[in-house]
């Protein structure tokens, strides 16, 4: 097998003799038919979840007839101005992985997961790894660990169980496993009835491991209460509050925060705009920008802050509309106005 006689990762895997299943990465873990990850990787369609201008992927395949091994690769693809994938760095990866592999992944070999030295793999974090563990094992059937039992016990008897012994894993794969649990409806009530019991560090991990999970209202409200409950924003549990459809209440939570000077940070800003882009109506699209002006001001950025979320949001399609009216509006606030203009300067150079 050449690179020549295959046209995408797609073929790639098809002819290699495995079944796959693809991931998006991006700003939230997902599943992804085989049929849109062609057409996103060929640039036909966009990315929908881009992230620092690219689409991160983490590609699941084996071999049934071979062996129950599973190989995983984590790719990452830039992307264009419309937020296109760039076939010519897709067309090298494909390149990459025919050199170095051959037909290697149908013979089921060790090589398959240890791709060469490249500019399009990347290793996920620990938060991001236990989740992506987490997705993949719901998605495919997979057993959850044992130790998911002991997140269960804690949670609903923090007196009795030590926290200490429950790893991160085992807490992302009981949050994955939570909305087909028999027991949702104890668990919950039970999360929300002992939450001042739990250990700060737990809380934070169940809160972090749930920010791609849609929660009961329940939980949402929780969650929501935990942001700024003390004098400091609390970052897990504004990850945890991410929703993939608009959330009234979450929306309204994030108005009020981006009005506050709490929100002055460029982590929680970070955490908003990578987290909670479907909650981006106008109003809260444009106090997130206001507040990434001030602070890139108040931080002496000299607009690349400001350049870098704006160019960030503008990739995303469900965004880019509104990004591209707001920037054309002149109803915004001169601080707003002013990091405007001076996109426009710096596109100029």
């Amino acid at each position: 097998m050449s690179a020549n006689s295959i046209n995408s990762i797609s073929e790639f895997l098809l002819h290699a003799g495995t079944e796959y299943q693809v991931f998006d990465l991006g700003r939230r873990l997902e599943a992804t038919d085989n049929q849109t990850f062609l057409e996103i990787e060929n640039g036909s369609a966009y990315a929908p979840y881009p992230r620092q201008q690219h689409a991160w992927f983490g590609i699941v395949f084996w071999n049934k007839n071979a062996s129950t091994q599973h190989y995983i690769w984590f790719v990452k693809l830039p992307l264009d101005e419309q937020g296109l994938v760039v076939t010519a760095a897709r067309n090298h990866f494909l390149e990459i992985i025919t050199d170095a592999l051959g037909q290697s992944v149908a013979e089921d070999t060790q090589k398959a997961e240890t791709l060469p030295d490249n500019p399009y793999s990347f290793v996920p974090n620990q938060s991001q790894l236990a989740q992506f563990n987490a997705l993949v094992k719901n998605k495919l059937n997979q057993p959850l660990s044992e130790e998911a039992q002991k997140v269960e016990a804690y949670i609903q008897a923090p007196q009795l169980v030590d926290w200490q012994q429950i790893p991160m894993q085992s807490v992302a794969d009981f949050v994955h496993s939570f909305n087909t649990h028999p027991k949702r409806d104890v668990l919950e009530k039970a999360i929300t009835s002992n939450i001042s019991l739990y250990s700060d560090v737990f809380l934070n991990t169940l809160m972090e491991m749930s920010e791609s999970v849609s929660l009961p209202k329940g939980l949402v409200a929780m969650y929501l209460s935990e942001i700024d409950k003390n004098d400091d924003i609390n970052l897990a549990a504004l990850r945890g509050t991410s929703d993939a459809t608009f959330n009234p209440a979450i929306n309204s939570k994030l108005l009020d925060l981006l009005k506050d000077e709490k929100s002055l940070r460029l982590d929680i800003l970070s955490v908003i705009a990578a987290r909670h882009y479907e909650q981006m109506e106008p109003l809260v699209l444009s106090a997130f920008l206001e507040q990434s002006a001030v602070v890139d001001e108040k931080e002496a950025h000299n607009g690349t802050l400001f350049a870098g979320f704006f160019s960030d949001l503008v990739q995303i399609p469900k965004l880019r509309r509104l990004v591209l009216t707001l920037l054309r509006s002149d109803a915004h606030s001169h601080v707003l106005g002013s990091a405007f203009k001076q996109l426009f300067v710096q596109a100029r150079k």
